[in-house]
């Protein structure tokens, strides 16, 4: 069993998306009953003090990711820490204001938004799905990878735990857009 849960793990630390429930079964050549109560032990393991990783589960979905308090100190060595402050502020505007609009984003930051919106797609960090004669920006999977979080949620309280603030309405966009530069900041050191 020692060796199943080994396989457990390694397939979840080596891979870059969260791994669904009926992979990690075919994988490790288990039930998922079995597996999920691996996952359950793994979980509880990882939350101990000594451990720098902790284990995400949404949806029948699971991933490794860094505790929050190392996160600062290793980040920049993520694959996305060249991100420019004007795709930061795109990610912002997708952030404060959920299921924005390319269109909406132009207006606010002016024609380039269309690069940093293609760009920002080809990373993974955003998809884009048709509404009318625009598209509808949304949030990935990979967005909340990048940035340590389960949800959009997750993210907004982060901000206002950092700035005080208490509801979405006080935020400013320009708070969230240097908020996001602080992040990217902090992972390029």
């Amino acid at each position: 069993m020692d060796e199943k849960r080994a396989l457990l793990e390694a397939a979840l630390f080596i891979s870059d998306k969260p791994l669904h429930i009926k992979e990690l079964c075919k994988i490790t050549e288990m039930k998922e009953n079995v597996v999920k109560k691996l996952l359950e032990e793994m979980e509880k393991e990882l939350e101990k003090e000594h451990r720098g990783l902790k284990l995400l589960a949404m949806e029948n979905n699971y991933h490794l990711k860094v505790k929050e308090k190392y996160l600062e100190k290793v980040s920049h060595l993520t694959p996305y820490a060249d991100l420019s402050r004007a795709m930061l502020k795109v990610l912002s505007l997708a952030v404060y204001k959920k299921g924005i609009t390319q269109s909406e984003v132009v207006k606010t930051i002016g024609n380039r938004a269309y690069d940093y919106i293609k760009d920002l797609k080809s990373r993974g960090l955003i998809k884009t799905e048709k509404e009318g004669r625009t598209k509808r920006l949304e949030l990935t999977e990979e967005f909340m990878k990048y940035f340590g979080i389960s949800s959009r949620q997750e993210l907004l309280d982060r901000f206002k735990m950092k700035t005080g603030k208490k509801e979405l309405k006080d935020i400013y966009l320009s708070d969230f857009a240097s908020f996001f530069e602080r992040l990217e900041k902090k992972r390029r050191e």
